[in-house]
C-alpha cells in the first residue's frame, strides 16, 4: 500500500530555508564587494545578525515563542547605540521599561485566564 505524503518533512523544509538564507547572504556579500549598489555598513554588523537570527527563530516557531522578540529588541537596541550618537542614554532605559511592561502584561493575562476559564460546554 502506498501512502501519499502531502506535507513536506520538517527537516527538508528547514534545510531549504537555511539554503535560501545562505544564498541571500552570499548574494548580498557579492553585491557589497562589487560595489554594484550602495549597501549601508550597518547591514553587515553583528546586531543585524542577532536581529536576523531572531526573525529566523520566529519564523521557525510561527512567532509563538517569545525568544524571537527578545532577540530582535536586543539586536535593535545594540544597532541604535552603535550607529546613532548618544542614543544609548534613551534606548536602554526604554528597552528595560518595555521588557518590564511586557512581563507585567503577560503575567496579568495568565492570571485572568486562570480566574475565568473558557466554557467548553456545547449547547444542545
Amino acid at each position: 500500500m502506498e501512502t501519499n505524503n502531502i506535507y513536506p518533512s520538517k527537516t527538508t523544509n528547514g534545510k531549504t530555508i537555511a539554503g535560501i538564507i545562505i544564498v541571500i547572504i552570499g548574494g548580498m556579500l557579492l553585491i557589497n564587494q562589487l560595489d554594484l549598489f550602495f549597501i549601508p555598513h550597518w547591514l553587515f554588523s553583528w546586531p543585524m545578525w542577532i536581529i536576523a537570527y531572531g526573525l529566523y527563530m520566529g519564523g521557525k516557531y510561527n512567532f509563538r515563542k517569545p525568544v524571537w522578540m527578545w532577540l530582535v529588541v536586543i539586536g535593535t537596541a545594540f544597532l541604535f547605540t552603535e550607529n546613532i550618537d548618544d542614543s544609548g542614554r534613551l534606548v536602554w532605559p526604554l528597552a528595560i521599561i518595555g521588557a518590564g511592561a511586557w512581563m507585567v502584561m503577560k503575567h496579568n493575562n495568565k492570571a485572568v485566564d486562570a480566574q475565568y476559564p473558557s466554557n467548553n460546554f456545547k449547547e444542545v
